[in-house]
């Protein structure tokens, strides 16, 4: 088991952004240790906070290649279906490299086949474009100014194992300063699953963090 598989020790949080951008800086150094035990972090480094980067973005028309990957998350009531892939933290920084695929803290807690399986929380991060067309954008609805899901609502994770199905608890909206201190976010719960993107309206800087809490 890799160190911090249980005892995740989130210190930090710089931005969310998009594409070209840091999306998330946490105090979690690549091997698993917490970087406020080993001092390699320097949260402000890639993304200071309260600077998110303005969304990068193909020009119109342009098609962009969709990962393959045997994991899945799913969320039927938003017709959302995206690839999931592992993403280890590079000196604290998660930047999913991709508009079309979510991402495995594997730091943390992995997908499961049973929930049964679980030994931590499962965080998964993925850009918001603003734009409705990439990543977890269906999770914020930007003309409404409000989230896309709403509690009871699914969130599925499938695997060649099997699929786990998670009831949302609930959604928040943190300022980009304020996720790093969230300790309940960061806590190791065995059977929970948090989804990470940024709020963010079409061609503004998004300011605020969408973090959506779900259990199985």
């Amino acid at each position: 088991m890799r160190p911090g598989r249980r005892t995740a020790a989130i210190t930090a949080v710089a931005a969310l952004g998009v594409a070209g951008s840091a999306l998330l800086a946490v105090g979690v150094a690549p091997d698993g240790r917490s970087a406020a035990a080993t001092g390699s972090l320097d949260p402000v480094a890639a993304a200071p906070a309260g600077e998110p980067a303005q969304p990068t973005l193909p020009p119109e028309g342009t098609v962009l290649p969709t990962p393959s990957s045997d994991v899945h998350v799913a969320v039927p009531a938003l017709g959302l279906d995206l690839p999931v892939l592992p993403l280890t933290p590079s000196g604290g920084v998660i930047n999913p490299p991709l508009l079309t695929a979510a991402y495995w803290i594997d730091s943390y807690g992995d997908p499961v086949g049973d929930a049964a399986q679980a030994d931590n929380t499962v965080y998964i991060a993925a850009h918001a474009t603003g734009t409705g067309e990439y990543g977890f954008d269906a999770l914020v609805d930007a003309e409404a100014d409000d989230e896309g899901l709403r509690a009871g609502d699914v969130v599925e994770v499938s695997t060649p194992e099997g699929t786990v199905d998670y009831t949302v608890e609930r959604t928040q909206r943190y300022d980009k300063d304020e996720l790093a201190g969230a300790a309940d976010i960061w806590a190791a719960v065995p059977g929970r699953l948090v989804l990470i993107t940024c709020f963010q309206r079409a061609g503004q800087a998004s300011t605020e963090n969408l973090v959506v809490v779900a259990h199985a």
